[in-house]
């Protein structure tokens, strides 16, 4: 994997968050109090932690969708983040297909807020499904389609619309084993073309560490950050023994955190 940029001026930065649900009481306050954190520009950031710990929370807040404080919130390349917006697209563990539609107008559906000509667009559509590896599959609708498959379908839609973040709630955690390897492989590939921010939630060690430059472990309640580890020169090989010896490392960390 290419070298990502030196963090100079952060996609996001959380500043002072504060989470809550509408119509929770005290009690039913969400595990985000008052937390802090910065994610890169241009990169892989991987979130790990306990169930429960308010990972998918953040990702929401992230993506403009959480209800935040007025004591603090996310800042998005320098601006208060209060609504989603079509620079940062989220993509949850069920991919949202449309299932009336082929893949090839799944992947197409956010093009009339694009600009270009028809023939650019149609050329785009084109070119993702072949970046994607769906291009013989692209007049086949949802329901014909293995799991990898819809979830590459959903990964091109969002990158379609050339948003500048990408926010992904365990998205191969339905796979199996081998395809969910080929996914990672797949993410990385993306990434390595179009250099888009990446924010991923997953449980899984040795996908955070084999897809990430970065790996965030949080916990606690209230949440914090227990671990923040740079994986670039971690080699993207699952049997290295750098690899193994960080991934029992965070695995520890997780379990001695499990409520």
């Amino acid at each position: 994997m290419l070298a990502p940029p030196p963090l100079q001026d952060p996609a996001f930065k959380v500043d002072r968050l504060t989470v809550t649900f509408p119509g929770a009481d005290a009690g039913a306050r969400s595990p985000i109090m008052d937390f802090s954190l910065e994610i890169a520009r241009g990169e892989i950031t991987c979130l790990l932690g306990p169930s429960g710990c308010g990972k998918t929370t953040l990702l929401r807040a992230l993506g403009g969708f959480a209800r935040a404080e007025n004591t603090g919130g996310v800042l998005f390349q320098g601006q208060w983040l209060r609504a989603p917006t079509s620079d940062i697209v989220m993509i949850f563990q069920e991919n949202n297909l449309y299932p009336w539609l082929t893949v090839r107008r799944n992947v197409a559906f956010g093009l009339p807020y694009c600009e270009g000509t028809r023939e650019e667009k149609r050329g785009r559509v084109e070119a993702m499904l072949r970046h994607v590896g769906l291009e013989a599959a692209a007049d086949q609708y949802p329901r014909e389609l293995s799991g990898g498959m819809r979830q590459r379908t959903a990964i091109a839609r969002a990158l379609m619309v050339d948003p500048k973040v990408l926010l992904l709630d365990e998205p191969f955690s339905a796979l199996d084993v081998a395809l969910r390897r080929r996914m990672q492989e797949l993410m990385r590939a993306i990434w390595a073309s179009t250099r888009t921010t990446f924010v991923m939630v997953t449980h899984n060690v040795e996908e955070a560490i084999m897809v990430g430059h970065r790996v965030i472990v949080l916990g606690g309640r209230p949440m914090s950050v227990l671990l923040d580890e740079r994986t670039d020169a971690i080699p993207k090989d699952r049997y290295a023994p750098e690899t193994l010896a960080l991934q029992r490392r965070i695995e520890d960390l997780i379990e001695s955190r499990r409520v």
